[in-house]
C-alpha cells in the first residue's frame, strides 16, 4: 500500500486523478448494516491488522486504514464525478460467506442517487453481476477475468450475459492478442510494465487499469513509433 494514500481510500483516488488518470477502479463490499464501502479484502487483517470480517462489522465500527477511514461508495462517486470514469467492482462474499443477497441492491441504491454516466460496474462473479444488471440502472457492466483465463471464453461469457464491456487480466490479452476486436470495449488489468502498456496501446484497448497512472500517461502520450 502507498504510505500516504492506501488503496481504496479517498486519498488514493485523489492522487490517481491528479497524476493524470482518466478514472479509477475501486473494490466494493457491504457492511453488516448495509453500507457499501470501498475495501479490497473480506477482512481488515492486511490493511489494518484487524481480523474482523467487513460483512459482519457495522460501518461505525470499521477500523481506520492508518490515518484514513474506509470510504463509503457514495463519497467516491461524488469525488470522481466530472473528473473521470469510475469502475465499481462488486466483490464476492468473503469468509465467512454470510453477506446477504441484498448487498447488490444496496450498491444499486447508492448508484441510483447519482448521475451514472461515469460509472461502470464490474465483477468476477457472473451471478452477482447479472443480478445487478437485472436491476435496470442502465450503467455499463463488465465481466472481469482472472489471470490466465482464456480471452475468447471470457469474451463469449460476457456477450452471453449481455455486458457491453469485458475486463480481462493483462496475461490473457497478451497470450491471445488476436482475440482483441476493434469493436469490443475491452479494459485490461493490471497493466504496469512499459512493454505491456505499449502492446495494449497498439492493440487498441478501450482502457487499461494500472498502479502507476503517471508513468502510464507519460508512455501513452508518446508518439506510437516511440512507445515500444
Amino acid at each position: 500500500m502507498h504510505p500516504t494514500a492506501p488503496e481504496n481510500t479517498l486519498a488514493s483516488i485523489e492522487r490517481a486523478l491528479r497524476q493524470g488518470a482518466d478514472g479509477v477502479e475501486v473494490d466494493v463490499r457491504v457492511t453488516a448494516d448495509g453500507v457499501p464501502v470501498c475495501h479490497h479484502d473480506p477482512s481488515f487483517e492486511r490493511t489494518a491488522d484487524d481480523r474482523r470480517a467487513l460483512s459482519m462489522t457495522g460501518y461505525a465500527d470499521l477500523p481506520w486504514i492508518g490515518s484514513h477511514r474506509v470510504p463509503r461508495l457514495s463519497e467516491v462517486v461524488d469525488l470522481v464525478a466530472g473528473r473521470g470514469q469510475l469502475v465499481v467492482e462488486l466483490k464476492p462474499p468473503g469468509w465467512p460467506a454470510l453477506e446477504a443477497p441484498e448487498s447488490v441492491s444496496a450498491v444499486a441504491r447508492v448508484l441510483r442517487r447519482h448521475a451514472l454516466g461515469h460509472v461502470t460496474v464490474s465483477s468476477f462473479d457472473r451471478l452477482r453481476l447479472r443480478a445487478f444488471r437485472n436491476l435496470g440502472l442502465g450503467c455499463p457492466t463488465a465481466l472481469l477475468g482472472r489471470p490466465a483465463v482464456p480471452l475468447l471464453g471470457l469474451v463469449r461469457q460476457s456477450q452471453q450475459d449481455g455486458h457491453p464491456d469485458v475486463h480481462p487480466h493483462v496475461s490473457s490479452v497478451l497470450a491471445r492478442p488476436e482475440h482483441v476486436s476493434p469493436g469490443l470495449r475491452m479494459t485490461s488489468w493490471t497493466v504496469n510494465r512499459p512493454a505491456d502498456l505499449a502492446q495494449a496501446r497498439a492493440l487498441g484497448l478501450h482502457a487499461v487499469i494500472t498502479d502507476d497512472p503517471a508513468a502510464a500517461r507519460a508512455l501513452l502520450e508518446r508518439p506510437l513509433a516511440d512507445a515500444g
